[in-house]
């Protein structure tokens, strides 16, 4: 009887212990939603920046080991390269630049965001001015200071290429 009396108690036991355990949801924590002006800010700079043509302003936006991915061109990598890939584009082209986001996710120390642009470019040696239109991805990365700085940089055009 001592047999039975010791699985019964055992099962009780258990079954206490699996209902207390499995039945009762984990606490919600409320996550407050990330600030998304500084983010909104870093954008602001970049279309400025770009369309004053000043390379060294928007170069300074990525992070040191930031990889820029632009439309037929090949991959551009850190912020010194792509420094450079942009004074020689700033060197032949003038540019008035139009960024629309679409969706910025902030996770972390990390965001995406994609969106669209708008892009009107004029040679400087004298021609007809070129638009374009297309999308963009970009990860961002949270600096030590607070501050974000793009990490990867792609973008597309809408238009065939020409």
């Amino acid at each position: 009887m001592s047999f039975k009396f010791s699985i019964s108690a055992l099962l009780l036991c258990a079954v206490s212990l699996l209902t207390a355990c499995g039945t009762t949801p984990p606490a919600q924590t409320a996550v407050a939603p990330a600030d998304p002006a500084p983010i909104n800010d870093l954008r602001a700079r970049f279309a400025a920046a770009y369309n004053a043509g000043d390379a060294a302003a928007v170069a300074e936006l990525y992070t040191d080991d930031a990889v820029v991915m632009p439309d037929h061109h090949a991959a551009v990598v850190g912020k010194a390269a792509i420094q450079q890939y942009l004074q020689g584009l700033f060197a032949q082209y003038t540019a008035n630049l139009t960024i629309t986001p679409g969706d910025t996710e902030i996770t972390g120390d990390l965001a995406h965001e994609h969106g669209t642009f708008a892009m009107t470019v004029t040679p400087k040696a004298g021609g007809n001015a070129m638009t374009d239109n297309g999308n963009y991805l970009v990860i961002l990365r949270r600096q030590a200071d607070g501050s974000w700085k793009i990490h990867h940089d792609i973008d597309n055009s809408s238009n065939p290429q020409q």
